[in-house]
């Protein structure tokens, strides 16, 4: 797992992923959730690069993004989740 914040604290950071990438486990549900940010982009993937290989992205249509969560797509997820990133935007109050 690796964790962020930009230079400027106005966006954060997390991935999540198996270090071997494929495994025999397998997650049928997922959800990632941020609190008290807006999800700005995520990207899900069911293999992580490992071996020369390149990260092979999910079908978009196997997970949904939210205003602040990322989660599988009931019916359509594959249950093949190897990475997952999020980037959320942090609340920022002006004076």
């Amino acid at each position: 797992m690796s964790v962020g914040l930009s230079d400027d604290d106005t966006l954060f950071s997390c991935s999540v992923w198996r270090p071997q990438g494929k495994s025999y486990l397998f997650f049928t549900q997922f959800k990632a959730e941020l609190k008290g940010c807006k999800v700005e982009y995520a990207s899900a993937y069911s293999q992580t690069a490992v071996g020369g290989q390149k990260d092979v992205p999910l079908k978009e249509e196997e997970f949904v993004v939210g205003d602040s969560s990322v989660t599988q797509n009931a019916g359509k997820f594959l249950a093949e989740l190897s990475k997952l990133t999020v980037i959320g935007r942090t609340r920022h109050d002006e004076l």
